[in-house]
């Protein structure tokens, strides 16, 4: 369906027209379209295993093109399109284990039962998220209050039963849009603690310069993704999991082969590889909007030594990457330490939560994630996640 009201209004389009969509000829236009209408036109768990219940739409708002999911309910559901899987699943219980306390874990269990069973009764998980690539963390495209405002009256009017949720929103690379969401009534409700690194000023650090040793010294040289073969795109795949599912949460987005391979053909994905013997044992993969870069692919083989270095020289070659092409990078959350002694910020990212339009029983659970996010922000920030 495509829903146009006066001139110059958003536009709405799902897989059934998005070949109707002329997508803008910039930078970020060009993107949009080699990644959206495959993961569209497609089943998205093509690309992405744990993606249920979830239609992707594309809304045209002025020159800019900006991806909404539009979700139920389900319990396998990747955080990226559930908050119940952000909030609930991953947050609130799989985060836990690893403060190593069987007594706060057990405390934090029996809160958490009925906070889970209130949050599916009153439909949590009934949401639209915008600027959502399914993806870890969405960088936003250069977009102004007025395309915000737009878009945001477009969605409520569109989708009056869901609460209506902007991803990945933090006051360090988009204030404005920050400043405009809460100007318009949105709640800024935790997400999680990200981090921004200045490459230039990172690779002076001593520890970058003693990272460029250690990769010299193990022997690793650094592979366009152009080249990897079918074959070794298994094996990033294998490596991407090894890390951010088996060591971390198997709700982030479990990638297949066919993302990898959209990655590499249509370079929805710029991917750098370590090799060492002709064996592939590290993987990255970022996308470039608006002036920052940032990695949601990102993988190594766990079982070898620690000495191989392997996290630390993926992100050595991604902060010279950043260098080359003159951008910030946006170094995700996780690994505080790791990236704080490398010259990183850290910054809060929220969750910009509209349901005014919503009844009570509704609204109640995201008030509840708001007053605990309150509470929990100065400890995040102190705490270096």
């Amino acid at each position: 369906m495509t829903s146009e009201n006066p001139i110059g209004s958003p536009l709405l389009f799902t897989k059934e027209n998005i070949h109707n969509l002329p997508f803008p000829q910039t930078e970020d236009g060009d993107y949009a379209r080699r990644y959206l209408i495959p993961l569209m036109t497609e089943d998205p768990r093509r690309y992405i295993r744990n993606v249920f219940n979830t239609q992707l739409m594309a809304v045209k708002v002025g020159k800019t093109v900006i991806p909404i999911t539009v979700t139920d309910f389900h319990p396998g559901n990747t955080y990226t399109v559930s908050p119940y899987s952000h909030y609930v699943s991953y947050g609130g219980l799989e985060e836990v284990k690893h403060l190593g306390n069987p007594l706060v874990e057990a405390v934090v269990k029996a809160i958490m039962k009925p906070v889970a069973c209130h949050f599916r009764q009153s439909e949590l998980d009934n949401v639209v998220f915008v600027n959502n690539y399914l993806l870890s963390t969405n960088l936003y495209p250069s977009v102004n209050s007025d395309q915000l405002s737009a878009l945001s009256e477009a969605l409520i009017e569109w989708f009056p039963d869901r609460a209506i949720v902007f991803r990945s929103v933090d006051q360090k690379k988009n204030p404005h849009v920050y400043q405009t969401l809460k100007k318009l009534g949105y709640d800024l409700v935790l997400s999680r603690q990200v981090w921004y690194m200045d490459p230039v000023a990172a690779l002076k650090t001593r520890q970058c310069k003693e990272d460029l040793r250690v990769l010299k010294k193990n022997g690793y040289e650094v592979v366009n993704g152009r080249d990897l073969s079918d074959e070794e795109l298994h094996r990033a795949v294998r490596l991407y999991e090894l890390l951010y599912l088996q060591k971390y949460s198997y709700y982030n987005p479990q990638f297949t082969f066919d993302f990898l391979k959209l990655a590499r053909d249509a370079e929805t994905l710029h991917m750098y590889g370590l090799k060492k013997d002709s064996q592939l044992n590290a993987i990255m993969g970022f996308f470039v909007r608006n002036g920052a870069m940032t990695q949601p692919l990102f993988g190594y083989d766990t079982s070898l030594p620690l000495e191989e270095g392997l996290y630390r020289l993926l992100t050595l070659v991604t902060l010279q990457e950043g260098v080359k092409r003159g951008l910030l990078v946006h170094a995700s959350g996780g690994v505080g330490k790791f990236k704080k002694v490398r010259g990183g910020e850290s910054v809060t990212e929220y969750n910009a939560v509209f349901t005014k339009h919503l009844p009570l029983r509704r609204r109640l659970p995201w008030k509840l994630i708001g007053l605990v996010s309150k509470a929990a922000i100065p400890y995040f920030s102190k705490m270096d996640f």
